[in-house]
């Protein structure tokens, strides 16, 4: 038998079984997608090589100007914004998890290591495209790029952080009063439909008032030559 026929008979093979462990895993329903479950320990390796591999790709070409946080409203900013984005599932240093966090599959990371493993660059990438199957959102379609710089600036400093640091840098900053705001990319794009259409309106008035004015005009030229008519009447 020829080397043509043998490889076409094992690409048959392997699709067969392809076609078989689809079915297995796919349609019968018989793999378990529930978050309180686990991977194999392959398919985790496998999931986790991808993930760093592409973002490590993806973020080299950026280099994000990332503030260095002396200012301390800037830096009040920087924690309230973390605390209300990123907290709930990121466990700051000294604090304790939540049950968002305990229940995430799979589990959120530990920015503190990821700040030492990881360029700014990258940080600042997976917080503003965030990443699929993981739980992880894409903050940049509801921030702009300045309002998430001191966030990750922010990250960049947990490895030095004592286990009181961030909640007292949080006490501080609430207790200034500091919110966190964001820009909605699509607010901008409203506020100029809301303009757009407050012009519209204001214009189709001026012309029913005009309307308006003009109809109220003839309707007084014609009472008026009525009563011209009626006064030569009775003259």
């Amino acid at each position: 038998m020829s080397f043509i026929k043998h490889a076409t008979i094992t690409l048959l093979i392997l699709f067969v079984i392809a076609c078989l462990a689809y079915w297995t895993i796919a349609l019968s329903g018989r793999m378990d997608v529930s978050a309180d479950g686990t991977h194999w320990p392959i398919t985790d390796r496998v999931l986790k090589t991808v993930r760093v591999n592409s973002v490590a790709r993806h973020a080299g070409d950026i280099s994000p100007d990332l503030p260095d946080l002396a200012d301390t409203d800037l830096l009040h900013e920087a924690v309230v914004g973390f605390e209300d984005m990123c907290a709930a599932c990121h466990t700051p240093p000294g604090g304790s998890p939540t049950a968002m966090a305990q229940g995430l599959n799979p589990p959120a990371t530990d920015l503190a290591e990821a700040a030492r493993e990881r360029s700014p660059a990258e940080l600042f990438w997976v917080t503003k495209h965030g990443i699929r199957m993981t739980g992880m959102p894409a903050w940049g379609p509801t921030h702009a790029d300045e309002e998430l710089t001191p966030v990750v600036a922010l990250i960049t400093r947990f490895p030095d952080f004592a286990e009181d640091d961030y909640e007292n840098l949080l006490t501080a900053a609430r207790e200034a009063g500091v919110e966190h705001h964001h820009h909605h990319h699509d607010d901008e794009h409203g506020h100029e439909h809301d303009q757009d259409h407050g012009h519209e309106h204001h214009h189709d008035d001026d012309e029913e008032h005009e309307h308006h004015h003009d109809h109220d005009h003839d309707h007084a030229h014609d009472e008026e030559e009525d009563n011209d008519e009626h006064d030569h009447h009775d003259h």
